[in-house]
């Protein structure tokens, strides 16, 4: 299942940008990354939030493109924030040395 993360109850998580969506496991099935961001062009970030003991949940994750990047705690229990970015996102530098000043 796929939700924005402004109706979801991660939002209170991270600063989440209008077009940020979520992603429930079990994940879709094949390349559902590419796909996604093709069809949802403002998204800059998919991010998923399996519980923290949920060892074959963060795998596939991993597996699929997504990178870990901070605990948090939900009314339901601590999960793992996971996200993913397009590559016009991940290509950006932010070596302090090509950032303009």
């Amino acid at each position: 299942m796929i939700h924005r993360v402004a109706q979801h109850p991660v939002r209170a998580c991270y600063p989440y940008g209008g077009h940020d969506l979520l992603v429930e496991l079990p994940l879709p099935e094949g390349e559902f990354l590419p796909a996604l961001f093709a069809a949802h062009p403002r998204c800059r970030r998919i991010v998923a939030a399996p519980a923290e003991d949920d060892a074959p949940g963060r795998l596939a994750l991993e597996e699929a493109g997504f990178r870990p990047v901070a605990e948090a705690d939900l009314p339901t229990g601590t999960v793992v924030l996971y996200t993913a970015e397009p590559a016009k996102i991940m290509g950006v530098s932010t070596a302090l040395d090509d950032m303009p000043h």
